[in-house]
């Protein structure tokens, strides 16, 4: 007789607590449900404010691509990471950054530049040479302008330039660079610039002795003396 009891009292707890189961089941249940629920309202009121997000239109405004960022500050970012890209490396590296590069160019530069970064490649590593370039901001310098509908911008900036040999240094000479930017259409994926480069020039500063100097080019300006021409 003790053994049914125990036998009963043993079921008795196991149907206790498959009860007490199948109601955590069914509260977690009702939860689940409760909260895909508001999540589906939630995702129908975001839907609903996205078609009826509101448009602020401004008096006189010309249609046209309207960019937040600043022109200004891409263009500096643009040209610094221009000028060391195409001036600053070592023989390992060139090859690579010029096809970092490749994507910033215009189509015509593009095509143009080939020969020439294949050779000073070539020329790199055969001479085991490394460049450094140092860009003196104070000398910062732009100039807006429109051409043939294009808006472009001429970027000056003067920076010392060492050139280093085998491992030695070499030699160590004043430098202006002039860019050319177009403001084009782009994948702000490969260029987040929204510039392209059309045109690049690089001039070595000497005096009437033909000794280096770093400051008397276009009585160079600090930064922000913007230039605009139309």
């Amino acid at each position: 007789m003790d053994f049914i009891a125990r036998a009963g009292a043993m079921i008795d707890r196991a149907h206790r607590i498959a009860g007490l189961l199948l109601i955590c089941v069914v509260v977690l249940g009702v939860a689940t449900m409760c909260q895909l629920a508001r999540n589906n309202q939630l995702n129908n009121q975001l839907m609903d404010a996205r078609v009826r997000l509101p448009v602020i239109v401004v008096p006189g405004a010309v249609a046209g691509k309207y960019d937040p960022r600043d022109d200004d500050k891409l263009i500096s970012e643009f040209t610094f990471f221009l000028g060391q890209t195409l001036n600053t490396f070592t023989p390992e590296t060139l090859s690579r950054q010029y096809a970092v590069l490749r994507p910033f160019f215009a189509p015509a530069l593009l095509t143009d530049s080939a020969p020439y970064f294949e050779k000073k490649i070539r020329d790199v590593e055969a001479d085991r040479r490394s460049s450094l370039f140092i860009p003196d901001m104070t000398t910062y310098q732009v100039r807006k302008y429109v051409q043939n509908d294009v808006e472009k911008r001429d970027v000056k900036v003067i920076g010392s330039l060492q050139t280093i040999v085998a491992g030695t240094p070499a030699e160590v000479i004043p430098l202006q660079i002039t860019f050319t930017l177009e403001k084009r259409l782009v994948n702000p994926a490969t260029n987040p610039y929204g510039f392209w480069l059309s045109a690049y020039n690089e001039v070595i500063l000497v005096d009437a002795n033909n000794r280096p100097t770093l400051r008397n080019v276009d009585n160079a300006t600090p930064p922000n003396n913007t230039e605009s021409t139309q």
